[in-house]
């Protein structure tokens, strides 16, 4: 096992990108929360803008409903009564009865298609066209007017009620009454409120007369009479949709500021662990809390000890040892990870120059692929190979938690170390992100086999490996398999031809002051 080698996690955390998915998810959603906020409140105010406006026309539409529901309703039989008399002998009752009918300025008798008396005027000869068209007899048909014959610039709604062919009864409603109806309506959003009747023209809150032929009301809702041929169009003014927008806005962003305070929160909470323990892994650097130990790699035919590979721990005052898996794959994607890989680096290279050795050795020092990402790294390793005694080979094993990329300054690394006289190794092949790809785009010397298809040695079944092995063998790399525990393990690895192998079965990992000294060259 690898000082880098976590164990068994699920591939998301050993990979270490989790907290920057997190980070990354927590970022988006606080963007995103207030940008959906934002236009759900303007949905909203758009919606509450037209209930409100619609609520105004059905009050404008009740309002004018009742108006014309009078003349429809009051005194019908006895207007119809007068209908082709003689004005002169019914004037009298037709001003009676047309004080009683609210709203109107006059009530008129149509005979032969001319209006005879009116209740205001008395005996009159107007062509009932003059007013409105004539509709089939026992019928109702509503006009609106810019003006009449005897009042002009004030307009008015015209019921002519048939009676029979060419005669009936004229009402004349005042426009005012039907623009106050508007204005009530429209009194608190300070909007514009348009009655219109299809073929005649239109007339606003203000009473002012608009034929049909020009512009029609800009937005807004309508709603139309159920009872009686007429629309109300209802705009709410620039200011009211403003102020309501304004308001809808505020709760909106006020709920999306409390749910991205809860989003960080979270986040904050979520991460906590890890801040905490990249905080204590920096005070173990400065505390002297780290130290190396070695696992020998021994030459599986004569089992002679051909290198070693340097394991980082970490002894907490307080905890005690602490597992490479509870803080590797955090080191890994945070910014502390320089400073650990230089400690192992800096620490092997001065204990292991230190044995002087009878033969050369090969180094392995676990490395992370954001190392390889770093233009410093080069020189740390530089420094690194000069301070090793000659012979020595500093071998670098690539752990594969986080897929390594192929670029430019990752390529001009490898290639800057390996002319240095660097080797590199791919760890725990057959895991994580590693496959033949890999091998194919970079520079590896050695493949690392991981410990769980070693112990697969002790079934019998050692068709996992010879795969491997005939890979390795095809890119003229060497084998080293990782976990021989058993001494069954390391026959199948003999037999199927694997050079070099490391485990609890030659040694375990141990201080350097404990460290075996009986090396050969391979």
């Amino acid at each position: 096992m690898s000082a880098l080698t976590p164990g068994s996690k699920p591939v998301f955390q050993r990979s270490g990108a989790w907290p920057r998915v997190v980070l990354f998810i927590a970022v988006i959603v606080c963007v995103l929360v207030p940008v959906f906020a934002i236009v759900l409140a303007d949905r909203c105010a758009r919606e509450a803008v037209t209930a409100h406006e619609r609520a105004v026309a059905n009050d404008s539409v009740a309002s004018v409903d009742r108006i014309l529901d009078g003349v429809r309703l009051r005194h019908a039989d006895e207007l119809t009564a007068l209908v082709g008399r003689p004005c002169a002998t019914v004037f009298r009752t037709l001003a009676e009865i047309g004080t009683r009918l609210r709203y109107l300025r006059a009530v008129g008798l149509v005979k032969d298609g001319r209006v005879m008396c009116s209740s205001a005027l008395g005996a009159i000869d107007v062509p009932l066209d003059a007013y409105t068209r004539e509709p089939e007899p026992g019928s109702m048909i509503v006009t609106l007017l810019r003006q009449t014959p005897f009042q002009h610039g004030i307009p008015v709604l015209s019921v002519f009620r048939a009676t029979t062919r060419g005669a009936g009864v004229l009402y004349l409603i005042e426009g005012d009454y039907v623009a106050d109806a508007l204005a009530r309506s429209t009194r608190d959003s300070t909007g514009t409120a348009t009655l219109s009747i299809a073929g005649s023209g239109r007339l606003d809150q203000h009473g002012k007369f608009m034929p049909e032929a020009g512009a029609g009301p800009a937005g807004g809702s309508a709603i139309t009479s159920h009872r009686w041929p007429f629309t109300v169009y209802v705009a709410a003014s620039a200011h009211y949709a403003s102020q309501v927008q304004r308001h809808d806005r505020l709760i909106g962003i006020t709920i999306a500021l409390l749910a991205d305070g809860l989003v960080i929160a979270a986040y904050l909470l979520a991460m906590a662990p890890r801040r905490l323990l990249l905080k204590a892994v920096r005070q173990a650097l400065r505390r002297n809390e780290f130290h190396v130990v070695y696992q020998p790699i021994v030459d599986v035919q004569t089992r002679r000890m051909v290198g070693v590979e340097a394991l980082l721990r970490w002894q907490h005052p307080k905890w005690g040892a602490i597992s490479p898996a509870l803080f590797i794959p955090q080191v890994e994607s945070s910014a502390v990870l320089p400073k650990v890989t230089e400690f192992v680096l800096r620490t092997t290279v001065s204990e292991l120059a230190a044995l002087t050795p009878s033969a050369p050795l090969r180094i392995a020092v676990n490395i992370a692929p954001k190392d390889l990402e770093r233009a410093r790294f080069v020189s740390v390793v530089e420094d690194a190979i000069r301070a090793l005694p000659p012979g020595f080979t500093l071998v670098l094993e690539v752990t594969e938690r986080i897929l390594l990329e192929q670029n430019a300054r990752t390529t001009a690394i490898f290639q800057a170390l390996r002319s240095k006289g660097a080797k590199f190794a791919i760890d725990d092949f057959g895991t994580h992100h590693s496959n033949l790809d890999m091998l194919s785009r970079f520079p590896f010397d050695y493949v690392k086999i991981d410990r769980q298809f070693v112990a697969q040695l002790n079934g019998g079944g050692a068709g996992l490996i010879e795969g491997i092995a005939a890979v390795a063998h095809h890119y003229d790399l060497k084998i080293i398999a990782e976990g021989v525990e058993t001494e069954a393990q390391h026959r199948a690895l003999h037999a199927v031809g694997i050079q070099y192998a490391q485990g609890y079965l030659y040694q375990r990992p141990q201080r350097v002051e404990k460290l075996k000294r009986d090396v050969v060259r391979v």
